[in-house]
Order: C-alpha cells, then structure tokens, then sequence
C-alpha cells in the first residue's frame, strides 16, 4: 500500500501551516512537474504527454492556472492524494482531508476559460490509442464545482480508464506502464494536480507508487 499521511484526526502542526490559499495561484507553473522532488524513493510520475492532434490546434484562450491536491496535515507539499481515498470518502470526510476541499474552484476556470465543462485527457503510456478523455461539468446544482468534487471526477475517470485500458494490449515500448494483470492498479495512483493543456482541455499530474 501507498504510503500517505491520514489526515481527518490530524491536526496541522505550525510549522507545517502555509499562508498560501490552496488555490492553484499560489503555483506559478502552468505546466507540469510541479514539485521538485518526488516525495517516496517508491513513486514515479506518470509520464503523459499532451495529444498532438490538440495541440497542434491554435489556442483561442490563455491557459488557466493549475489546481492542486494537497492533504491537510501532510509533512511537506507536494505529496498529493491517493486516487483511492477520493473515490471512498464523503463530502464531508473530503473537507476533512482535502486543503481548499470546499473551495468553488470551478468558477474560476469556468471565468478564465469562458467554458461550462472541461474534458479531462488521459494519455497513458503505451495507451495512447485508447484516446480517452471524460467531461466534467464546472457547474452543479448546488453552484460552481469544488475541490474536492474535482478531485473525485479526475479519480473517477483515471479509474474507468483502468478498468478500460486492462482490456488493451499495451505498446511493447511501455509495458511497464501496462495496466492488465501484474501493472499497475487503480490503487497505486495518487493525484497532485490538474492542468489546462489547450483551451477546454486539461491533464492530471500523477504519481504512481511502484512498491
């Protein structure tokens, strides 16, 4: 199992404590990698390059800034949130557990990208001929999308895409990155942040935990 901190009976030591908000603002890189360092000798960075056929494209918008996924009370930044915590814990728990869980950070990317949805791309891989991308709507019934609602959308996609993608012989040339029998799991995915490729499109930076 991964290691993370468990952060819902856990207070945020001082010196841990950050006067940033945990809005993306506060990282001045719109492009991935984020964090210097991986944060365990175990974790990689799932290695994902935007599809060309969206790039190619002439951007009609300036790129929104990055949303990162932080853990309350987590030793240091950039350690992210296990996919498999997003998909099992309730709103409430996730306000618990998630820095800026209740933030609406869908109204900001909604304003800066003059879009009511996104679609979220993954390109695993070895997958790339899976094309996969999934919508996800900046806006509910309750107001624009949170934190935390995001991050469980982007845990919900990466899972399906799993569950797709085992059924796919991978490229020879990434059979590391396979996720059928004996790669790489659901379980193994831990999400740091979310950013705007082009326009309405945007990709998650992903550790994966090799143990």
């Amino acid at each position: 199992m991964p290691n993370f901190f468990n952060p819902l009976h856990q207070p945020v030591p001082p010196t841990f404590q950050s006067q940033d908000s945990a809005l993306s603002d506060a990282c001045p890189t719109l492009v991935p990698p984020f964090p210097t360092n991986l944060p365990y000798p175990s974790f990689v960075r799932l290695p994902q390059s935007p599809p060309q056929k969206i790039t190619a494209a002439q951007p009609r918008t300036f790129p929104a800034a990055p949303i990162i996924f932080e853990l309350i009370g987590a030793p240091s930044r950039g350690m992210g949130v296990p996919m498999r915590e997003l998909v099992v814990r309730s709103g409430c728990a996730l306000e618990r557990m998630l820095v800026g869980a209740a933030e609406h950070v869908g109204a900001t990317m909604g304003k800066a990208l003059r879009v009511v949805r996104i679609r979220l791309v993954i390109s695993w891989p070895g997958y790339e001929h899976v094309d996969w991308s999934s919508s996800i709507e900046l806006f509910t019934s309750s107001g624009p999308l949170t934190r935390g609602q995001l991050a469980v959308d982007i845990a919900n996609a990466f899972h399906s895409f799993v569950m797709k993608s085992s059924t796919y012989p991978p490229s020879p040339l990434a059979y590391d990155w396979r996720t059928s029998t004996g790669g790489i799991s659901f379980d193994r995915l831990v999400l740091l942040a979310c950013w705007n490729v082009h326009d309405d499109v945007w990709m998650a930076d992903v550790f994966v935990d090799r143990r």
